[in-house]
This record gives structure tokens, sequence and C-alpha cells, in this order.
């Protein structure tokens, strides 16, 4: 391979490690909304020069994760909150039919397995050192049973798709102080698989799913309306 080839196959390395570091931190809000991001200093913490990094902020921009602005100015993008409620509407009504497809399939181990998951969040929940991280971690590994079980793992795959929804998920489990509700609906909602009462699906999955937009925009106007749209 000639030196021009090594050279353009480093540079897309490069540019990869600074792309899955910077989607990582900005999902996981370690880098929130509006964040001014200096090419400087991320091309000297990964030992870049300007061409990776550029590409990098490209591929992000193309998922709505950064905005390039003038003067290459480039901030992690705010959350459309419109958007994310629009997504909320459509999973609610998406995983309410995949839920009662779940129950149908009576899988005794898979719902132990989603009691195992819910008795883990408790656990996370109670240590001294809260981990968001890892309560998110067992909450999407929880819901993702039902999807999986009934083989729409494709629109589970869609869900997640959505950055302004994963971050908005991930803001209230950081900002919420009591998980203790959370956790009871999904204990709640456990229940009524074990019943099967098919018609309690929908009101819990509901409740479930805009609680984290409604405990948000409770909190609007307590710094919180910065990181949206």
């Amino acid at each position: 391979m000639s030196s021009n080839g090594i050279q353009k196959n480093a540079s897309r390395d490069i540019s990869s490690v600074i792309y899955d570091d910077l989607k990582d931190k900005i999902l996981n809000l370690t880098l929130l909304p509006g964040t001014p991001l200096s090419e400087s200093e991320i091309c000297s913490t990964f030992n870049s020069s300007r061409t990776p990094f550029r590409t990098a902020m490209h591929r992000l921009a193309d998922q709505n994760l950064v905005d390039i602005m003038k003067y290459q100015e480039i901030r992690v993008s705010l959350i459309n909150l419109d958007s994310v409620k629009q997504f909320i509407y459509a999973r609610t009504a998406i995983e309410e039919r995949v839920i009662r497809d779940f129950m149908a399939k009576d899988e005794a181990l898979l719902i132990e397995d989603v009691d195992h998951l819910i008795r883990k969040q408790s656990i996370v929940f109670e240590q001294e050192k809260f981990k968001p991280e890892k309560f998110y971690s067992l909450d999407t590994s929880m819901h993702e049973i039902w999807f999986r079980t009934t083989e729409k793992l494709a629109l589970w795959t869609l869900i997640n798709s959505s950055v302004d929804y994963t971050r908005v998920r991930m803001l209230d489990i950081k900002e919420k102080k009591d998980y203790k509700s959370i956790i009871d609906d999904h204990k709640e909602l456990l229940e009524v698989i074990r019943k099967k009462d098919y018609n309690s699906v929908y009101p819990i999955i509901e409740r479930h799913l805009t609680g984290g937009i409604s405990r948000l925009e409770d909190r609007m106007n307590n710094n919180l309306d910065k990181y949206f749209k």
C-alpha cells in the first residue's frame, strides 16, 4: 500500500474514534445540549489533525448530534421537544401492541427475566452511589425483551434510533430524584402481563412513556429549558 493509502486509513480510524467517543458522551449527557466543541482541544486530546476531526463532526451533524454553525463553530445540538413528543406518541401505540403479543406467547421464563431486571433496577436505585447509566441500561434491557420475543427487533432498533428521545430518557433519569415511581410502573406492568389483563396495558404504558416528558416539562423553568429548541 502506498504511503498516501496508509495515511488515509489512519485518518479514517482516528475520525471513527473521535466520532464514537463524542457520540457516547452526547447520548449519555456527559456533553450536554448546547455545549461548544473546541476543535483544538479535541484534536489535542486525540492527537489528531483537523481532517479526521472535521470528518467526525460531519458524521455527528448528519445524525443531528451536533450543529455546525457560522465560522465553523460547533455545538452539541439542542433537543427538539415536539419531535420527541411525537416519537413517544408512536412508541406508545407500538409498544402496547407488542406487549399484548408478548402476553399471548405466555413465556413464563421470559416473564421471570423481566422480574429479575426489575429487581436489579431496585438494587441499583438503592445503592449509595447511584449510576444513571446502569439504571438506563437495565430499563432498556427490560423493554427489549418483549420486542425480541415477538420478533419485532426492527421496531426496537427504530425506537432507539432517535438521538433526541435517547437524550430525553437519560435526562429524565439523571434529573429525577424519585426513581421508585419508574420501578413501580414496571412492577405494575409485570403484574398485568402475568394476569394477561390486556385492557390495562395501554393506560400503564402511556403513563410510563409520557411520564419522562411530563417530569421534564415541570422543570423547564429550573435551568432545563436551555437544553431544548
